[in-house]
């Protein structure tokens, strides 16, 4: 009977051990378990985050290519005007040089009237 008692001494010895242990194990599941889901919510902050800067990146390239279009359309449109511009200078120039070639006859022209005149005078 002794050995009875002391059977069921250990036995109970064993039973508490394993029931503090379960018990152990029981808390480290829970905190376990709140890890797994604080990574579980900050995946999802992340992957929200992530969506955001696809989003942004798509809308960075869209600007860029619409930017793109409008200097080439506008560096096309200053050369055009360059040429523009130049071929306008040279008929600035084209029509500077008549006039002063223009001049140039109706002084010639006016002096030889004044001097007519003065001779119809002396007539």
């Amino acid at each position: 009977m002794e050995k009875f008692r002391e059977k069921m001494t250990t036995l109970r010895a064993e039973a508490e051990a394993a029931t503090k242990r379960v018990e152990e194990l029981d808390i480290k599941v829970t905190q376990l378990q709140e890890e797994h889901d604080a990574k579980d919510n900050e995946i999802a902050d992340l992957q929200e985050r992530a969506k955001l800067l696809e989003e942004q990146l798509e809308k960075a390239e869209a600007d860029l290519k619409e930017a793109s279009a409008n200097y080439r359309e506008a560096d096309l449109r200053f050369e055009q005007l360059d040429k523009k511009t130049v071929k306008l200078q040279q008929e600035v120039a084209t029509w500077d040089k008549k006039n002063a070639e223009l001049e140039t006859k109706y002084e010639a022209a006016k002096a030889e009237m004044e001097e007519f005149e003065q001779q119809l005078e002396g007539v």
